[in-house]
């Protein structure tokens, strides 16, 4: 399928958002790494395998160099195409047994949607500019800004 490319805020945030979980996950496990747009193989009615700006796989479970079987974190950077299938890409990725983490991250202002898998199903929450993004389960714990570092909503 033929697609525009990602603007520059849009890759920028990807790249630092890629850039701030790699040396956590290796502090936290030397398993986990994090890719930008790796597809991720995902058995449902959907079409097409997504392509997440940000995935968290192990390299050990996932020998394909292009798809994940397994991932445990996704992150998309949302534009404004994103707005009518966001949705239902987000309850796709909450139906895959690994994946524990989503984050929906703004490019419109510094602001990102996290949903973490409990024991008694999925929470959202947001966190803003002057917050914290706390993922202690990848061994990440950073301002958000730091997501939106060098484009104007830092």
């Amino acid at each position: 399928m033929m697609m525009t490319p990602p603007n520059r805020r849009h890759q920028r945030i990807a790249s630092n958002l890629e850039s701030l979980l790699n040396p956590a996950l290796k502090r936290y496990s030397s398993a986990y790494v994090a890719y930008q747009a790796i597809g991720v193989n995902i058995v449902s009615a959907v079409p097409y395998d997504p392509e997440p700006d940000v995935a968290v796989i192990r390299e050990d479970e996932d020998p394909d160099p292009r798809h994940a079987e397994r991932f445990y974190l996704l992150a998309e950077v949302l534009s404004e195409s994103d707005k009518d299938v966001i949705e239902s890409k987000r309850d796709i990725y909450r139906g895959h047994p690994f994946c524990t983490c989503i984050l929906l991250v703004r490019q419109d202002r510094a602001e990102i949607a996290v949903d973490l898998r409990t024991d008694d199903g999925w929470r959202s929450q947001a966190a803003q500019a002057a917050d914290e993004l706390a993922l202690p389960e990848f061994g990440l714990i950073c301002p958000v800004r730091d997501v939106y570092r060098d484009t104007p909503l830092a």
